[in-house]
């Protein structure tokens, strides 16, 4: 379209330039409709002053939640995309993040070193004091949901408690309390080649409590230590540990499928022998306590200490917690634990119903034999335990034929796919009915 002189200024298809041309015949009013018409909005002092001017404003919207600015031609510029950040940093090598999944031992009270709950071990060494722990809270509104910090967001249904019943005011050399999980090699390479971050999710009814956070390989040689702290009672505080140095070629960390890669470990107290020399670098030996922790063990009894989520991810930033639905934690954790029976019941459980037991007629003279399948390829071959469903005993079979308990020599032909053979102590002499539950364990 040709230039349209007026006033002050030159219309070209639809852009507003000063010129020294001068149109007085056309006036501002038709000014201000063709500019504003090409969408850019004039100033309220935009009115005809009889100088000739019009003031343009800039044509970014100043609507809330609008991007885009001016760039330094003061042409609209809309920031790149960031997406690919976020994608980088979604993962979490924690194979259980939560505590929610608990196929070992359903939520009981734990006082020796044992699997607590799936993929997460109470670790202790300690001579007067007492300090159980347990998988607790029941998922009901109010009760045992745990909520990210600052949101209305519920990231776990359950938590890991240690109550401090019986007090030890001083620690031995060897002392230690801890809980640990072990991530496999194939979780340990996202991780390997860079600097990493963690967090963990944590609570406690001691205000102002230390404590430790360790990383190790998995024949315990390098060790890495952070010290955490809860300033608040009773609150859930998301610890954040950022940046953290990248793993040492030293050690055996392992990238492999079926192997160990790594060990986290969350410590409450810790003597001279397992304390680091210092945090924040990696350090040659066995260290899962940091250098100015609190002795948890010395606090005042019936004081509580609560871990609800861990995340370990790649990259300099602790990003936001990753959910992992209970389905999802079930499914991976059978890589690593698995049993026949119902989820909710314990092993070792009396089950008369014999429900997910293996019931088959055994030859005379021999124990079963019968391909028994898990319910997915395990991490590596397991240890195969096996119960009585009629007395919950170990290492026994039910003999169903003559209602007594047969014990059990060995385990044959274990798989990271199941097992075949059952050899027992005294079979009898004739076909026999047999039936039993069991379990296979990784170890970690």
């Amino acid at each position: 379209m040709p230039p349209t002189n007026i006033r002050g200024a030159q219309v070209l298809d639809g852009s507003v330039q000063r010129t020294d041309l001068d149109a007085s015949t056309v006036g501002q009013a038709v000014v201000r409709k063709i500019v504003q018409g090409a969408g850019i909005t004039l100033s309220s002092t935009g009115a005809d002053s009889g100088t000739g001017d019009v003031t343009v404003l800039s044509p970014v919207s100043t609507d809330s939640g609008n991007i885009a600015t001016l760039g330094t031609d003061s042409l609209v510029l809309v920031p790149q995309s960031q997406i690919w950040n976020v994608r980088l940093r979604s993962f979490n090598a924690v194979g259980h993040p939560t505590t929610e999944c608990d196929q070992t031992v359903n939520g009981s009270v734990s006082t020796n070193a044992v699997r607590i709950c799936d993929r997460w071990f109470y670790n202790k060494a300690f001579a007067t004091g007492v300090c159980p722990a347990q998988r607790t809270g029941s998922g009901a509104m109010g009760g045992g949901q745990v909520l990210v910090p600052g949101t209305s967001y519920t990231i776990g249904n359950t938590y890991i408690r240690f109550t401090l019943t019986t007090a030890q005011a001083t620690l031995a050399a060897g002392d230690f309390l801890a809980l640990l999980a072990t991530s496999e090699g194939s979780q340990f390479r996202e991780l390997q080649n860079d600097v990493h971050s963690l967090q963990v999710l944590v609570r406690s009814s001691v205000a102002g409590i230390t404590f430790g956070c360790s990383l190790r390989d998995p024949s315990a040689t390098r060790s890495l230590t952070k010290l955490g702290t809860i300033a608040s009672a009773n609150t859930w505080t998301l610890v954040t540990f950022p940046n953290l140095p990248a793993w040492p070629s030293a050690g055996n960390f392992s990238s492999a499928s079926g192997n160990a890669g790594y060990q986290f470990t969350l410590t409450l107290a810790s003597g001279t022998t397992n304390t680091s020399p210092a945090n924040d670098t990696w350090q040659t030996g066995n260290f899962g306590g940091a250098t100015g922790q609190a002795n948890w063990l010395a606090q005042a009894v019936n004081s509580t200490f609560d871990i609800a989520f861990v995340q370990h991810e790649p990259g300099p930033n602790c990003t936001q917690l990753i959910d992992k639905p209970f389905s999802q934690n079930l499914d991976e954790c059978l890589r690593y634990f698995d049993k026949s029976y119902i989820y909710s019941m314990k092993p070792g459980t009396v089950d008369t119903s014999f429900q997910g037991a293996s019931v088959i007629l055994a030859p005379a003279s021999f124990g079963p034999y019968i391909p028994v399948f898990f319910k997915k390829r395990m991490a590596k071959n397991p240890s195969v335990s096996i119960w009585s469903p009629a007395t919950g005993g170990g290492n026994a079979v039910r003999d169903t034929s003559n209602s007594i308990d047969r014990a059990v020599s060995a385990v044959n032909y274990v798989g990271e796919t199941g097992y075949s053979q059952i050899a027992v102590t005294g079979p009898p002499a004739t076909l026999w009915g047999c039936g039993w539950h069991w379990t296979a364990d990784s170890g970690w």
